[in-house]
């Protein structure tokens, strides 16, 4: 894809966050001018689903994956949507085909969030058994903002579990599911050094072009911001991706709160 394709799309993609009609006419425009491209399609789904009209979104990505069908991030959006409208069989199918693309291409940034939003749907089936087994893979203290607030804890309710105690320390977290160290490690040094002056200001491009003019997760900027810039979805790029948040709201170019160390804690915003 182009360079001025990609600037067009995040440009209309952040039109669409922000509500303004015209990101949703230019995504219209650009499936027209680009058929072919699955980010187009992939555009023109974030447009319907800003406006809450999930199967045109639905039938939107599935045109995007049909395209391009190694992308785990479109199946999730997809499985989301179809969770939101009811057809629980085809979100658990999307869902359940994201993790296995997640396993093929070492993706790990959503991994907790598809076994949530999977164990969700097993429980609107009436699967207890299959929605305790994907919690098994989500921490105690897991909450879900997409729809409404969700907890790991309400899930387990709804299947007769018992809610465990607050456990002071995990052995093994998530990407983005715990605070980081304050000061970065040797993969992140050395991927920073590899990136060089260019590759971080790419990246500080990337992560502002994410970043609106109302709070969101700091998490969702970064995950949004490895999928935008198509970078490798790896553990180390995360953790660089937030580190760059951090330093982008110490120099006042975006409004933060809450620990920034903990993405999924806290929110950005543009100032």
């Amino acid at each position: 894809m182009s360079e001025d394709l990609e600037i067009e799309i995040r440009n209309i993609k952040y039109r669409i966050r922000e509500e303004d009609l015209t990101g949703f006419e230019d995504a219209v425009k650009l499936v027209e001018q680009y058929p072919e491209n699955s980010r187009a399609w992939d555009t023109l789904a974030c447009a319907h689903q800003a406006k809450n009209d999930y199967p045109a979104a639905i039938a939107a990505l599935s045109r995007a994956i049909e395209l391009n069908p190694k992308r785990p991030v479109l199946f999730l959006k997809r499985g989301e949507y179809a969770l939101h409208t009811g057809d629980h069989e085809r979100a658990v199918a999307d869902l359940s085909q994201s993790l296995v693309l997640s396993d093929e291409l070492n993706w790990n940034a959503c991994r907790e969030e598809l076994h949530f939003l999977r164990a969700e749907t097993f429980v609107q089936l009436g699967k207890k058994a299959e929605a305790l087994a994907d919690l098994s893979h989500v921490r105690d203290d897991y909450v879900s903002w997409r729809a409404e607030p969700r907890s790991k804890a309400d899930l387990l309710v709804l299947c007769g579990a018992s809610v465990p105690p607050p456990k002071e320390q995990e052995e093994e977290q998530a990407p983005l599911s715990s605070p980081m160290p304050e000061s970065p490690d040797e993969e992140e040094i050395a991927l920073a050094k590899e990136l060089g002056e260019a590759g971080l200001a790419a990246v500080d491009a990337a992560l502002l072009k994410q970043v609106i003019h109302r709070y969101q997760k700091a998490a969702r900027v970064i995950v949004d911001a490895l999928d935008f810039g198509r970078y490798p979805l790896d553990d180390t790029h995360v953790r660089l991706f937030a580190r760059r948040l951090i330093a982008l709201a110490e120099a006042g170019t975006i409004e933060a709160r809450g620990n920034l160390l903990n993405p999924r804690r806290s929110e950005v915003c543009l100032p």
